[in-house]
């Protein structure tokens, strides 16, 4: 397995870990919760109400979006995990720079 490829493991790995860790500790209020069911409600209701073909444009827009956040937040996420490793590496070199 190449550097990469295993840096895209790990990343994805602990990524995956936060998420269960942020639904465990950051629960859904029951309004929360509630709104989320009206949403998804309202939601099959109106692509029930559409053509085949509309159905798959909106699909397609949705996915196109969650992608996109799903981008965002692995970008966000890489950008904290590389700020920690360069403050890491900058306190090493502050502490050697004292001795």
């Amino acid at each position: 397995m190449e550097d990469k490829d295993f840096l895209e493991l790990i990343i994805s790995e602990r990524m995956g870990m936060h998420h269960d860790t942020f639904k465990k500790e950051y629960p859904l209020t029951e309004k929360q919760a509630a709104e989320a069911e009206k949403a998804d409600q309202a939601h099959e209701l109106l692509f029930q109400q559409l053509s085949a073909e509309q159905r798959a444009m909106m699909e397609l827009c949705e996915d196109v979006t969650n992608s996109e956040a799903t981008r965002e937040n692995e970008y966000y996420y890489r950008a904290g995990f590389r700020d920690g490793v360069s403050l890491d590496r900058l306190i090493k070199q502050i502490r050697e720079d004292n001795k």
